[in-house]
């Protein structure tokens, strides 16, 4: 039996991936990275927001092309728990679906076994996932993710420390802990915050040189969890910290549990760390977002600390509490989007240009033409890249690199000094 597993939308995503790939094969299946030279397709899918859903339909009518004599196509993941119904109608030549808690049935189809198979396959170099917990229990009002994937749950710490090992193991050199809210980690389990332990734990694992910490939220990092970032070498100073709004008012219509002090505080503490790179993501054209709000969180993003910055115009998705306040034209959502993107690559340029010159530790994490990796103020495939020139050089590696010039969004570098060791 061979197979194709095709994933999209985020990185927790991607884990789900990966575990379903080592436990087939475990089991014996032979994984294949073309969907032509496969017995069966599967697709991981997205259903967050409205492109989510157009991504996943289009991924569905591009792998229908490939069935045929005999050959199979799964669908399964978030999608299929959110729109299971309309995509079994619009799609009835896929082969089976599956919701995300009927995964072991989904490997059993293919492989009798592979359902009691504890194994991850990672599909990345140099740096691994490492998902903490999933659903969750904040209940934002334009979220989809709690009618998803339920409840936030914790997973358990050991469980967690023990696959930080066997990616180590593995020749992986840096995790990046994900989960939907990071900073609640053990709260649901062990009735406290676990985090800062858990961060300790996994800095103690020989081979892991870089901790980076994806997914926090204001509501819940504390200053324990910013205290041990600025004090334990093996955790990036950089923390991604999706704020999604400035306003009060905004933020109390969205239920972020928070406000613009909180946030402030939170920032300048952060930002007190040497070094500290800031991640955050905001929403704009919220439903009754005024024109001076809007104003208010540009200048928030253009005047304060924030050194990435992701942007998401406003989708209203049936189901949640935002769909039915009193909605924005869509022409001005789309408007307020491309200022805000506008303000991105400014703020991108200006990180950039500040760089060149300077020499930093670069892990590599792919190879194509120019080697590809990443520094530890920029997380991978949502920041910055650091493209090098240089001969020798290896995927999965630490290696000094000076910046010589820009490509878009991109760094471009020369290797400054040999290969780093570990540690």
């Amino acid at each position: 039996m061979k197979i194709n597993l095709v994933s999209l939308g985020c990185p927790k995503n991607l884990v789900d991936s990966e575990n379903i790939l080592g436990a087939l094969g475990a089991a014996g299946t032979i994984i294949c990275s073309t969907p032509q030279e496969s017995d069966v397709i599967i697709i991981n899918t997205c259903g967050f927001i409205e492109p989510a859903l157009e991504e996943t339909e289009q991924t569905i009518e591009e792998m229908l092309e490939y069935v045929s004599n005999g050959k199979k196509l799964y669908v399964m993941g978030c999608a299929v728990n959110r729109f299971g119904n309309e995509l079994r109608h619009a799609f009835p030549k896929v082969t089976a679906w599956f919701r995300i808690e009927d995964t072991p049935k989904l490997e059993e189809c293919i492989k009798s076994g592979a359902e009691n198979i504890k194994a991850r396959l990672p599909t990345t170099y140099g740096y691994a996932y490492l998902k903490i917990s999933d659903g969750c229990s904040n209940n934002c009002a334009y979220c989809t993710i709690p009618s998803i994937k339920g409840a936030y749950h914790s997973f358990d710490f050991n469980e967690i420390v023990r696959e930080g090992y066997e990616l180590a193991k593995l020749g992986i050199k840096e995790l990046i802990v994900i989960g939907q809210d990071t900073t609640c980690y053990g709260i649901d389990l062990y009735g406290k915050p676990m985090l800062r332990n858990l961060l300790r734990e996994l800095s103690q694992i020989p081979g892991i040189d870089w901790l980076r910490l994806m997914y926090t939220h204001p509501k819940t990092i504390n200053g324990d969890i910013i205290e041990e970032i600025g004090r334990n070498d093996k955790i990036c100073k950089y923390v991604d910290l999706p704020i999604q709004h400035i306003n009060d008012r905004i933020l109390r219509l969205m239920n972020r549990g928070t406000d613009q002090h909180n946030i402030m505080k939170i920032l300048k503490r952060l930002k007190e760390i040497d070094n500290m790179a800031i991640r955050t993501t905001i929403i704009v054209g919220y439903p009754s977002e005024t024109d001076n709000e809007f104003i208010e969180l540009m200048e928030f993003v253009k005047h304060g600390c924030i050194d990435w910055l992701g942007v998401f115009p406003y989708y209203r998705e049936l189901g949640t509490d935002a769909a039915n306040l009193e909605q924005l034209p869509t022409g001005l959502i789309e408007e307020r989007y491309q200022q805000a993107i506008t303000l991105q690559q400014q703020i991108v340029h200006q990180r950039n240009k500040s760089r060149l010159g300077h020499e930093y530790k670069v892990l590599t994490h792919a190879g194509n033409g120019d080697f590809v990796g990443h520094t530890e103020f920029a997380a991978p495939e949502v920041d910055s890249q650091v493209l090098i020139r240089g001969n020798g050089i290896e995927v999965g590696s630490y290696y000094n690199v000076r910046i010589t010039g820009t490509k878009g969004y991109d760094l471009c570098g020369e290797l400054g000094s040999e290969k780093l060791g570990e540690g």
